[in-house]
């Protein structure tokens, strides 16, 4: 089991809206998110996902090895700023993957890796 942390910052979000195209305000503007019952801007779940798949090919496989297959679920918002701790196992064939901010778990999945 490993364990590793990153932040979304507002510049990747703001990077990220303009590339996806996805502007929804709840991303990009504090009161909108607020509006919408959000304690602050909610970060993109595809954004989200991607930092995971970064962090586990850059930390955890090897430079012949790629994610093949991967499914995530979100249980709560990842809000702008919040740091998410990984918790990875690998459990043959797949990897596990938890993600928590504080006690929260906000994403959880796996992925399936070619070697």
């Amino acid at each position: 089991m490993k364990k590793l942390a990153f932040q979304i910052t507002e510049e990747e979000v703001e990077q990220y809206a303009a590339v996806s195209d996805d502007h929804n305000p709840i991303h990009l503007d504090i009161e909108a998110a607020k509006q919408q019952g959000f304690s602050n801007k909610i970060v993109h779940g595809m954004l989200t996902v991607a930092k995971v798949l970064r962090m586990v090919s850059n930390e955890i496989l090897t430079p012949q090895e790629w994610v093949c297959q991967h499914e995530f679920t979100f249980s709560s918002p990842v809000y702008l700023g919040d740091q998410i701790t990984l918790t990875i196992k690998q459990m043959e064939p797949k990897i596990r993957v938890e993600g928590k901010c504080g006690e929260k778990v906000v994403i959880k999945g796996w992925l399936i890796v070619n070697r």
